[in-house]
């Protein structure tokens, strides 16, 4: 198996977690599973619902087709405008739950209002989940039942394994409560032996809190707002925030990555950390899917 970067932050002693190297090599062991289900008659097929023009939306979704395509994952993007019905969006999916060609169905937050974007996620079927975030895949989770993880805390567990970090025992911190990242984040390392705290916009003194983390991960929506003074030495970190800021260029974390790198014994970078191992781990979820037909 090929070895992983062992890259160190400049200047100081934290290591880099090199998301987008782990999804790469991800992406080459699907490619062969993908072939095996070719080789069977089976084509592995990611459908997406898109609804409205929300510009980010466009853009995650054209770089989860490009992502598909080069691992032989068929996809198909349905674009409907906001102005579409509640029933047409659930007819359709009642369509890609009944055909056997379709894998893994993809519903893209978010739905805008008035639509109903939590009832089309009820009416999804689980088998189809591959994105990890119906109420029937979030229970499964809960209870240790199978299911598809939720993409973005799936592919972080993924990256401390890739790079053999210990999560059992270990006190995780966990800033952020939503659906789609904080809560089944926070399942996902209870599940593996981890003592977790989940802190949030009304959490009191949150430093004292994150400077306890053995395993800090941020998903908080607000940038750089984590800096060094607010972490344990020698904790991991894991930032999962993408936010853009007036005047700069790119995307910035919610971690100052600067300040957390020279106290952190291991850190993700934004962009090539987490953002790679989410869409890889959509991916992994389909085929996955495609080989259980």
């Amino acid at each position: 198996m090929e070895q992983l970067p062992r890259n160190f932050v400049p200047d100081t002693h934290a290591l880099l977690l090199d998301g987008k190297a782990v999804a790469q090599r991800i992406r080459g062991q699907l490619k062969t599973r993908v072939e095996a289900l070719r080789q069977r008659g089976v084509v592995p097929c990611l459908t997406v619902m898109l609804v409205g023009d929300d510009p980010a939306s466009h853009t995650y979704v054209r770089t989860k087709a490009k992502a598909c395509e080069s691992v032989g994952i068929r996809s198909v993007v349905r674009h409907y405008p906001a102005t579409v019905s509640q029933a047409e969006l659930e007819s359709q999916i009642d369509a890609w739950n009944n055909d056997p060609t379709v894998h893994g169905v993809l519903i893209q937050h978010p739905v805008p209002s008035p639509l109903d974007e939590a009832a089309l996620l009820r009416r999804l079927s689980p088998r189809k989940d591959v994105d990890g975030i119906t109420p029937s895949s979030l229970g499964a989770l809960l209870t240790g039942e199978p299911a598809f993880g939720a993409c973005t805390p799936l592919g972080i567990i993924t990256l401390l394994d890739a790079y053999e970090i210990p999560i059992q025992g270990k006190h995780a911190v966990v800033i952020g409560r939503s659906v789609i990242l904080g809560k089944p984040m926070a399942l996902m390392l209870l599940n593996r032996n981890a003592t977790v705290t989940i802190c949030h916009s009304r959490t009191r003194d949150l430093p004292a809190l994150t400077r306890q983390a053995d395993i800090l991960v941020a998903a908080v929506g607000k940038p750089e707002f984590i800096t060094g003074e607010m972490i344990k030495p020698g904790a991991v970190v894991i930032d999962a925030g993408y936010n853009r800021v007036a005047g700069r260029t790119g995307d910035v974390g919610d971690v100052d990555f600067p300040s957390a790198a020279r106290v952190a014994a291991a850190i993700t970078p934004v962009p090539g950390g987490v953002g790679p191992m989410t869409v890889a781990t959509l991916l992994q979820n389909t085929v996955q899917a495609a080989e259980q037909v």
